[in-house]
């Protein structure tokens, strides 16, 4: 069995389907959306250091880049992902979230 990403953005849902896919005994997910979105990008720099911190095996920020991940070979390490909660041990800047546009989804 494999699994594909198109859609999981770094942070808490590309770790959650990392785990999900490792709890089921995947051993290969192929990555993608992580080479069309710029890595945290999107995230506050707070957060994205707080990934980084929480998750050194899994991300990396260097050269005044955005944290991404950290792929060794096409691999990904996931032991951070191992604790407490669902894969998660860093939290989202939830205050720097804007709501979606009346309308923008329906």
């Amino acid at each position: 069995m494999s699994a594909e990403d198109l859609t999981t953005w770094p942070g808490v849902s590309v770790q959650q389907d990392l785990a999900l896919v490792s709890l089921l005994g995947m051993t290969h997910v192929e990555r993608n959306a992580h080479h069309f979105i710029d890595g945290m990008s999107f995230a506050p720099e707070g957060e994205q250091e707080a990934f980084v911190v929480a998750h050194p095996d899994l991300y990396e920020k260097r050269d005044g880049k955005p944290a991404r991940l950290k792929a060794k070979g096409g691999k990904l390490a996931l032991g951070s992902l191992a604790g407490p909660g669902f894969a998660v041990s860093a939290d989202m800047d939830f205050k720097s979230m804007k709501p979606m546009a009346s309308g923008a989804a329906t």
